[in-house]
């Protein structure tokens, strides 16, 4: 993983530690009208973190992607592992102690939010995924179940089926975790609607959190 990390937002006046990762083949430059966008709805209230996944075969990816073998889908479970830990050990050093801290990202960067936090890999209170999935779920074992996630998706997402979408959602409600969901009548981005409902879905947490 590449040590280029962009932080927006002021540090020490914020009120919420954001780390936010990006989709496959983009980068972390790509997010940085939607991140400051996001803050400034949100008054300035948000340190957010946005690292680089390292390059493979010329494009960024946190992990090795899911190849189809004999028809079937099959995730490299030990690949995941290896990438979150390496992650972890990069990230460590730019995580504020005492700090209400949040992950999120779009697409493979939801993935990996999902998957770091679901599975206690890093101790946060809330998890944002817009357009992503739960890679290798049967792998992970939940650590805390007060995390509460926000999930949205387009209904017209090619990329990342709106069924599997569903199948995430359905993973979440079945282990009796909170999430709060919003589809829109989008593809695969991250639409104005979507921005306004993660708009307000965070001006809550912020109250819940005096």
């Amino acid at each position: 993983m590449n040590k280029d990390i962009i932080t927006i937002g002021d540090k020490d006046s914020s009120d919420i530690e954001l780390i936010w990762f990006h989709g496959y083949g983009a980068n972390n430059w790509s997010f940085e009208p939607f991140i400051k966008l996001l803050n400034l709805n949100l008054d300035g209230r948000l340190h957010v973190i946005m690292p680089n996944a390292s390059l493979e075969d010329g494009r960024r990816s946190w992990y090795p992607l899911p190849k189809e073998i004999d028809g079937k889908v099959v995730e490299d479970d030990e690949g995941i592992f290896n990438s979150k830990k390496n992650i972890l050990s990069t990230l460590s050093q730019h995580i504020s102690l005492g700090k209400r801290l949040f992950i999120g990202g779009f697409s493979q960067g939801a993935a990996l939010a999902l998957s770091l936090g679901l599975n206690g890999d890093i101790d946060c209170e809330c998890i944002v995924a817009i357009s992503g999935y739960i890679p290798s779920a049967s792998s992970i074992k939940i650590k805390n179940k007060d995390i509460q996630t926000f999930i949205s998706h387009g209904e017209k997402d090619t990329t990342i089926s709106i069924d599997t979408h569903r199948k995430s959602c359905d993973y979440l409600k079945n282990n009796s975790m909170k999430s709060t969901e919003f589809i829109d009548d989008c593809g695969h981005t991250i639409s104005k609607p979507m921005i306004d409902s993660l708009t307000d879905w965070f001006l809550l947490k912020l109250k819940e959190g005096k």
